[in-house]
């Protein structure tokens, strides 16, 4: 009689770890799901966002033609904008998120606000358009 309790007993216990196992993968998938819908696209979004930001602030600081594309280049040339030294101060008043993969910056450098368009080509942002504003 005892050996037949013991075993019941196993069974009970092998019974509810199975049951909690299910119920916790249930659970973590419900999770999971809800991550992936909700969170996630936001999250990559910010990252992208930071991305472009980070490009954006390494062209204020050095102003080199390297992150211009074949559009702001030809901006350049006309002479719609120059590229002045390193900028000390610039202030990042507000964005826009355009189509897939661009932004639109308003920053503030020194006394004048500059419209920046940045656009992802191959993986890696670049400056699109520079315009002065007002």
């Amino acid at each position: 009689m005892p050996e037949s309790l013991d075993k019941k007993g196993v069974l009970k216990a092998m019974s509810v770890a199975l049951v909690a196992s299910i119920l916790g993968i249930a659970v973590l998938g419900w999770q999971y799901n809800r991550l992936e819908k909700k969170q996630l696209p936001a999250l990559e979004e910010k990252i992208e966002r930071n991305s472009a930001q980070e490009v954006l602030r390494r062209f204020l600081e050095t102003r080199a033609d390297i992150f211009l594309t074949e559009r702001a280049m030809e901006q350049k040339i006309k002479g719609e904008f120059t590229l002045e030294d390193s900028v000390k101060y610039y202030e990042i008043l507000k964005v826009d998120k355009l189509v897939a993969d661009s932004y639109r910056f308003n920053v503030k450098v020194g006394n004048f606000i500059e419209i920046i368009t940045l656009t992802k080509i191959l993986g890696s942002y670049y400056i699109d358009s520079i315009e002065t504003a007002g």
